[in-house]
Parts: C-alpha cells; structure tokens; sequence
C-alpha cells in the first residue's frame, strides 16, 4: 500500500502552498474527482556487483553477481484525487527452478507532493542471494546448474528522494507513471534535486565466495558493509505524445553523492569518507486515454561504491504494467471540506 510518509516535510514545507499552481490545459490534464481503479503487475529486483581490481584473470573469476530471487506482485491500485492505494493480491518468485536458493523480500514506497515538487521515499529488504558469476569459477556448474548462495546475506536500503520540476505547468511527471495524470502533448522539464540514502549488506561471516575470497587481500574477509549518503542532482525528463494519447518517456538525473561508510570485519571495523556519485534512470511507454490507460515503465537507482581493492555497484530495479479506468465520480461533501484543510494543501 501506499501511505505518505514525511521524511523531507522540513524541506518541502517551503514548497507547500495553499492554493492550487495554475498549469497549462493544452498540456496536461488532472483528475481531481475520477474515481481511478487498475490492475497492476510489478517487481523489484536488487543486483550487487563486486569487481576485484588489480588482478588479471582473463576466467571473470574477479565479479561477483549477487542477485535477490525477485517477485511478480499482482495487485489493484485505486486513485482519488491526490489519494492513492495499492492493494497486493498474489506474488510468486520469478525464478523457481530451486537452482538459486530463497529470497526473503519486503519492500515499500512513500510519496508526496504534486507535478511542481515530489518525494519518493522507499523501503526494500532482501535476505538470500545467488552469484549470477558462479559458473566462472565453480568447475560443478555445467554438470549442477546450481548457483553458489549466501543465504544469511541481508540488504537493506532507506531513500529518501527530493524531484523538484522546473516545466511543471507544461510537463506532468505523473502522466508517465501514474494514473491520475494525462500528459497530452510533448514537453519536457529540468530536474533538480537530492537523495538521503541507506545501505546496509550484511551477512553472518565473510560475504564474498570462499573461491575468490583470497583475490581481494584484506577485503576478503568482509561481512559487513554500511554506508550513509547524500547527493545533489540535476538531469531532465521528456515525453513525447503521438495523437493525443501514445507516449513515450525518458527520465535521468545524475549527481555527485558524499558517503560515509562502515567496512566491518571478524574482529574490527573502518569508518572511511568518500565522494562518488549516483543516477536515477527510468523509462515509460504506453497509452493515456480520457477514461483508460495503459503503462509500461521501468526504473533503475544506480549507487557507486568504488575503493582502492574493489568496485561495488548496487542497483535497485522496480518495473511493472498497470491498466486502469477512470469512472466520472462527485466528489463527496466530507471531501470537499477536506480540500479546505491545510493538511490537504500539504499532500
């Protein structure tokens, strides 16, 4: 389910107003009193990768793939005006063959705000992961087609996501990926905004294959790995519109991220500062009618946690499809008086 969840309301109360932004008609269209409903399938996948470097070995021994088992949710989302719910019906393990062990996954989303200013703020815990890599150094594999495991091996990831839209009275940010929103023409927008993001992956002892452990010196015996960071960013957004309907959407922003970070070990730890950098990539397709939709989308967090021994890439990968209608509705009295609140101006 959606909830809202105000981690940045210090942040955004500059934004907040009490009245409604005026925006261009001929651009984009709301739903204020629609009541939307739609069935939607998505996942949420989490890659680590882990590259040694220094070492030449022309086998791949040096990457390290770990994958979580990700899940097909199926689902019901309702909007009404600016109030959102998903309702989660079945998941099932896209992979099921048994050769990649079990993941236990949990995941979540808060947002807040409008087409001018957004917050995404998000939750995922994976425990149990496979090495996607293990036919390179596990001489078994050709003959077992089963995929080394750390079944102990735990991530978890908080962020916090500002979007701050500098087109927003032509571009709707939301008409890519929501229902409550049509983008009608083509427009385009500049992004500005900051992530607050942590990432913990931990595991019971040395996380890394008992394989290759020994290319990675010191590193080697790793469990633990934490990491708290902030980023500034800035990128764009286009859709383009064919026939009043079709659309097509691209999003990035990119910037540099400051990282504070936890190396752990058997018997110590190391508190280490360093400046790296992050990306937010999604992508849409689909259509956006008076009364129904259909969208695509795809969308990709990229974090970078290079050192002097290793490179470690962390992507969070959530997709799905969704397909709604929208049914002309009243708007109720007791809502009505709602709109008129100052709580209501906030969300």
């Amino acid at each position: 389910m959606r909830f809202i969840f105000l981690l940045l309301v210090p942040v955004l109360h500059s934004f907040a107003q009490t009245a409604e932004n005026r925006w261009d008609t001929l651009k984009y269209q709301k739903f204020h009193s629609n009541l939307i409903v739609g069935v939607f399938q998505s996942y949420v996948n989490f890659v680590n990768q882990i590259e040694c470097k220094g070492v030449q070995d022309t086998t791949g021994r040096i990457h390290t793939n770990y994958n979580a088992q990700s899940k097909l949710i199926t689902g019901v989302e309702i909007y009404f005006d600016k109030l959102s719910i998903d309702i989660f019906l079945k998941s099932k393990l896209q992979e099921s063959d048994g050769t990649r062990g079990n993941t236990r996954a949990f995941s979540f989303n808060f947002n807040y705000g409008d087409n001018k200013w957004y917050v995404e703020n998000s939750f995922r815990y994976f425990k149990g992961f496979y090495d996607a890599n293990t036919s390179s150094y596990d001489t078994s594999f050709k003959r077992t087609y089963s995929y080394y495991r750390q079944p102990d091996l735990t991530n978890v990831l908080l962020k916090s996501k500002l979007l701050f839209f500098t087109n927003h009275k032509k571009y709707a940010f939301r008409g890519a990926y929501a229902g409550n929103y049509r983008q009608i023409r083509s427009a385009a927008t500049w992004i500005f905004g900051g992530n607050i993001n942590f990432n913990s992956l931990r595991a019971d002892s040395a996380f890394l294959p008992y394989q290759v452990r020994t290319l990675y010196g010191d590193y080697g015996t790793l469990k633990g790995f934490k990491v708290l960071g902030f980023s500034a960013h800035v990128g764009g957004a286009f859709t383009l519109v064919i026939f009043k309907g079709f659309f097509i959407n691209m999003m990035l922003t990119t910037g540099p991220e400051q990282q504070w970070r936890t190396y752990s070990y058997a018997d110590n730890s190391k508190l280490l500062s360093y400046i790296s950098f992050s990306t937010d990539f999604r992508t849409s397709i689909g259509f956006n009618l008076k009364r129904c939709y259909f969208i695509s989308y795809s969308l990709t967090d990229f974090a970078f946690y290079n050192n002097v021994a290793f490179n470690l890439h962390s992507q969070a990968i959530s997709g799905g499809l969704a397909f709604g209608w929208r049914f002309n509705t009243q708007t109720p009295q007791f809502y009505k008086r709602f709109q008129k609140t100052k709580l209501y101006s906030l969300i």
